[in-house]
C-alpha cells in the first residue's frame, strides 16, 4: 500500500468515526463508549454516571456540560455548545472538521485537507482546554477558592 493508499485508508477510518460520533449525538456517543469501556473491564453494562467532583464538592467540574455541548454542535446548535461547556463545542467542531476533511480526501482531494486539519485541530486543543478552564474558574461560586 503506497503512501495516498495510507491516507486513503486514514480518512475512511476518521470518516467513520466522526459520522457515528454526530449521528449519536452527545448522549448516545457517550453510552457507546461508556458501553465498550465496561466491556474491556469485563463487566456486562456501564451503570449511571455521576461526576465524581460534582458530588464531592457539589459544583460542575471543568467538564460538566461537555456531553451537552458536543450533542448541541453536532446538530449545528454552535452557542448554545459554547455556552453548555466551550471544549465539548470544539469537540464537535473539530468533529465536523476532520469529517468534512475525510471526506475531502476519499473524494480525491488528496491527503492535504485531513493532514492540514489535524495539524490545526492538534495546534488549537490546547487553547480551547485553557479557555474551558478559564470560562470554569469564571463560573465557580465567589468565596475561598
Amino acid at each position: 500500500m503506497g503512501r495516498d493508499g495510507a491516507w486513503r485508508g486514514l480518512a475512511g477510518f476518521v470518516l467513520a468515526v466522526c459520522a457515528g460520533a454526530l449521528w449519536l449525538g452527545g448522549d448516545g456517543s457517550l453510552r457507546v463508549a461508556r458501553t465498550v469501556e465496561a466491556w474491556s473491564m469485563g463487566r456486562r453494562a456501564a451503570g449511571a454516571y455521576a461526576c465524581p467532583f460534582r458530588r464531592q464538592t457539589g459544583m460542575p467540574c471543568p467538564g460538566c456540560g461537555g456531553t451537552e455541548a458536543f450533542g448541541l454542535g453536532a446538530r449545528g446548535h454552535w452557542r448554545a455548545a459554547a455556552v453548555a461547556n466551550p471544549l465539548g463545542a470544539f469537540a464537535a467542531l473539530a468533529t465536523w472538521a476532520l469529517g468534512l476533511a475525510a471526506a475531502l480526501s476519499l473524494l480525491g482531494a488528496g491527503g492535504g485537507w485531513l493532514r492540514t486539519v489535524l495539524a490545526v485541530v492538534a495546534v488549537l486543543a490546547p487553547a480551547a482546554f485553557v479557555i474551558n478552564g478559564v470560562v470554569w474558574w469564571m463560573w465557580l461560586p465567589l468565596g475561598p477558592r
